[in-house]
C-alpha cells in the first residue's frame, strides 16, 4: 500500500512574482517497535512547478509506504532558486527526524504508554513538525538557501480507500493550497 497525492489546488499563489514551484518533504513513523522511519523531498517536476491561483493538477504521486500504525508529516515548500531540500541535505534531515522520531517513541514506551496509541502517535508528529520547522532555519535560509515554508500538516489516512484533503496555508507568503491524500493498492 502506498500514500499518494491526488491533486494539488492553488487557492492562492504566493506574494513573490512569477508562479510557484511546490515541493512537499514527507516523513513517514511507524508508531510500532522498532519505530522504523523514513524521510522524502518530492517534486517540484513538471506536475507540481509553474502554479498560479485557481490551478489544480491531478496526478497520483506516489509519497510514502503505509501501514496501519503509520504517522506522516508533511511539509510544503515554495522552491525559489533551486531545491533547498534534495542530495544531502534530505539525508541531514532524515537522520534528524529519525532520531526525534525514534527518541520520542522510546521515551514513551519506556513510560509504560501504548506506543501505537493516538496521544503517542500526536506526540511523535508534533516532535517530527517541531524538528522539521527547526532545520528549515539551517536549511532554507540565507546563505545555505531561500525556499519557502508553507506549512507542516499530519496526513491521518491509515486503511485502504481512505482519502483526505488538507488546507496548507502560509500567511508569511501569503499563500494557500489543498492537497488531496489518498492511499492506493
Amino acid at each position: 500500500m502506498s500514500l499518494v497525492v491526488d491533486k494539488i489546488a492553488c487557492i492562492e499563489e504566493s506574494d513573490e512574482p512569477g508562479s510557484d514551484d511546490i515541493y512537499l518533504v514527507v516523513f513517514r513513523g511507524f508508531a510500532a517497535a522498532p519505530f522504523d522511519s523514513n524521510l522524502v523531498s518530492i517534486g517540484p517536476g513538471s506536475t507540481w512547478d509553474d502554479f498560479d491561483t485557481g490551478e489544480v493538477r491531478g496526478a497520483d504521486v506516489g509519497i510514502a509506504k503505509t501501514r496501519p500504525d503509520a504517522v506522516y508529516a508533511v511539509m510544503m515548500v515554495e522552491e525559489d532558486n533551486g531545491k533547498d531540500i534534495s542530495g544531502d541535505v534530505v539525508n541531514f534531515w532524515k537522520s534528524q527526524t529519525n532520531l526525534t522520531w525514534k527518541a520520542t517513541m522510546l521515551g514513551l514506551a519506556v513510560a509504560g504508554q501504548q506506543t501505537t496509541s493516538e496521544n503517542a502517535k500526536l506526540a511523535g508528529y508534533l516532535a517530527v513538525k517541531n524538528t522539521m520547522k527547526g532545520l528549515v532555519s539551517i536549511s532554507m535560509e540565507f546563505p545555505k538557501g531561500n525556499d519557502d515554508l508553507i506549512s507542516v500538516r499530519r496526513v491521518h489516512i491509515v486503511t485502504p480507500g481512505q482519502s483526505e484533503k488538507l488546507r496548507f496555508r502560509s500567511d508569511e507568503e501569503d499563500a494557500t493550497y489543498d492537497v488531496t491524500f489518498k492511499q492506493v493498492a
